[in-house]
């Protein structure tokens, strides 16, 4: 049983570049299991160098010098963090906020309508059930006060954190842009040098991830302009806050889109009723979604992922039940990462 295992075990690292890489990878994933949260502005860091190196790299193409071209991309960068900041940010905050305080007026409201019910509807509740229900009602929303307050005390430390990551966001991104001919080669200090099948997992995901990340990023400003549009065309509240959401939602394959509906409908519930207004307004969501999944997402990720659906959506639950956030936001470049692998193994070890 020991030689077999023994055998199996030489038969996949009977070199020295699958052994480093297998332990490359054990560490990545303790790493991003324990150190996850701790390591957050550098992992979004990293995210924005490399969509900005495949910025740098388009405007090399148009003729531009690398020097310039880095200036120009960085600036850019600035640009749009300070304006996100400056603007979005705080319309996004005074949304949410305003919301925050309009859900007691819709607890009292649905209240209401709940105790109304037995005497509309007597053949389908009765009295009985409408306080059962309240009971229940009052019981969860005096736990939802409490977590609540505990995250709006924990909201008060965090926003000094919070703080911090946006101070050292631009300053990391600066060096990973700056930088990363340095870095790189003193990672690659660490590897084989015989490394024919990094080489061979490097390109295949470079050339999917760089497709894929920048066309989530353009995905998310379409989407989330023309929610902003929708909304802003019915009169709709919380505009900014509800695009936003809308927005993000494609980072998570397939659940985003329903997830976000939920807020959506209701606050067109609350503010129009089961009127044709909030039918129409739920009708052109629909089509948004619609457009987005079937005409913008073959657009922009034609040659990106190519993963089956069934495969993303189970990255996307047993990555997200390993690690959380990060494990949904890098579901699918996880999963391109074990796909490529799995293509550049050796086949003669694999079997």
């Amino acid at each position: 049983m020991l030689e077999e295992i023994n055998n199996l075990f030489r038969k996949i690292f009977s070199n020295e570049e699958t052994l480093v890489f297998a332990i490359l990878l054990i560490v990545a994933f303790l790493i991003l299991f324990f150190l996850g949260n701790i390591l957050t502005p550098f992992l979004i860091s990293v995210i924005f160098a490399y969509l900005l190196v495949g910025m740098q790299k388009r405007l090399e193409d148009y003729g531009l010098n690398s020097s310039i071209a880095l200036i120009l991309t960085y600036s850019f960068f600035l640009l749009l963090g300070i304006a996100l900041m400056v603007w979005l940010g705080p319309l996004v905050y005074q949304q949410l906020e305003s919301l925050v305080l309009e859900i007691p007026k819709w607890v009292n409201a649905l209240m209401i309508f709940v105790q109304n019910v037995p005497e509309k509807y007597p053949d389908l509740v009765s009295s009985d059930q409408i306080t059962a229900f309240l009971q229940s009602l009052s019981g969860q929303i005096t736990e939802i006060s409490q977590n609540f307050l505990k995250a709006s005390i924990a909201g008060i430390q965090n926003t000094v954190t919070i703080a911090i990551n946006l101070i050292l966001l631009p300053i990391l991104v600066f060096f990973f842009l700056f930088d990363r001919e340095s870095i790189i080669s003193s990672f690659l200090n660490i590897l084989p040098k015989e490394r024919a099948m990094l080489k061979k997992v490097w390109v295949e995901m470079d050339g999917q991830l760089s497709n894929y990340a920048r066309g989530k990023a353009i995905e998310i400003g379409i989407v989330g302009l023309a929610a902003a549009i929708t909304f802003m065309y019915f009169g709709l509240e919380y505009v900014a806050l509800l695009s936003v959401l809308v927005g993000f939602s494609v980072l998570i394959p397939y659940l985003g889109a329903f997830l976000v509906t939920l807020p959506v409908a209701a606050v067109g519930l609350l503010q129009f009723g089961l009127s044709f207004d909030f039918w129409l307004l739920m009708g052109a969501y629909l089509v948004l979604q619609i457009l987005d999944g079937n005409l913008l997402v073959p657009i922009l990720f034609s040659d990106a992922v190519k993963l089956h659906p069934v495969i993303i959506m189970l990255a996307v639950f047993v990555f997200g039940g390993i690690f959380g956030f990060w494990g949904v936001f890098f579901a699918i470049p996880i999963a391109t990462l074990i796909k490529a692998i799995w293509n550049s193994w050796p086949k003669n070890l694999a079997n």
